[in-house]
């Protein structure tokens, strides 16, 4: 379950800035083979000298909240470079299981280097220009959305522990989700993904244009076969009063 909390935070990231990206709040429902799993929480706000942060909370519910008490936090700082995402520091904590877990990247631009820190063995990994982290590599995929709304590929460089993981990312068909915010028009796409460690695993997500490429509904498949759905429930900051809601639920 964890490789999943990590996997909602890391595709569900959202952002505020010019572009018509703003600071918002958003609550995801994630599913597992059809049972309540969790719920995502994000915030975004807009600080102070260029700085952005995005933070978010998943925790289990229902009936997985019977076997797993996992909490995963996860917050990012960066700044908007020439329409590059530029990270500045990235976050991890994951409590309340059996096993608890830290990291903390820190990002050094002038010497291209990332120093990695997960309070047992700290490293330093070399990185180029325009290199991500996996928690905010979706604020750059609505940026290249927004600014070319027909491209049908992307590809991203991601310091991800160790070493640099490679993201490509493939436009599939347009579809209407039903969501408790109503229908909402995406386009889908499909994350390629690592070949050397993650070949086993599909990751499917759907983007709406009426809000700003934000991610409403993410589907992702295990190893083991385990499905598990996120779709979103609420969003506050982003208006969305064209869409009418339905089976709506309580915060």
């Amino acid at each position: 379950m964890r490789y999943f909390f990590c996997l909602v935070l890391l595709i569900l990231s959202p952002v505020a800035f010019a572009q018509g990206l703003d600071d918002y709040s958003a609550k995801y429902q994630i599913e597992m083979n059809g049972l309540q799993a969790g719920e995502l929480t994000q915030e975004l706000e807009t600080l102070t000298d260029g700085l952005h942060r995005f933070s978010s909370v998943t925790k289990a519910k229902g009936v997985v909240a019977l076997f797993r008490r996992d909490t995963v936090k996860e917050s990012s700082l960066w700044i908007l470079s020439k329409q590059q995402t530029q990270p500045h520091q990235y976050l991890y904590q994951r409590s309340g299981g059996k096993k608890d877990k830290y990291l903390r990247m820190d990002f050094d631009w002038r010497k291209n280097s990332v120093h990695i820190d997960d309070k047992v063995h700290p490293w330093n990994l070399d990185i180029e220009e325009g290199t991500l982290e996996k928690h905010v590599y979706q604020v750059q995929l609505r940026l290249d959305l927004l600014k070319n709304p027909q491209q049908t590929n992307f590809n991203y460089s991601i310091a991800d522990g160790g070493r640099i993981k490679h993201y490509e990312i493939e436009r599939l068909e347009q579809e209407t989700i039903t969501t408790p915010l109503g229908q909402i028009a995406t386009v889908k796409f499909k994350r390629q993904r690592d070949r050397e460690s993650d070949k086993d695993r599909e990751t499917t997500l759907w983007c709406a244009p009426d809000l700003n490429y934000l991610p409403v509904k993410l589907e992702h498949i295990e190893k083991d076969g385990t499905k598990f759905i996120a779709v979103i429930r609420r969003l506050d900051g982003i208006s969305t009063s064209a869409f009418q809601p339905v089976n709506q639920t309580s915060p």
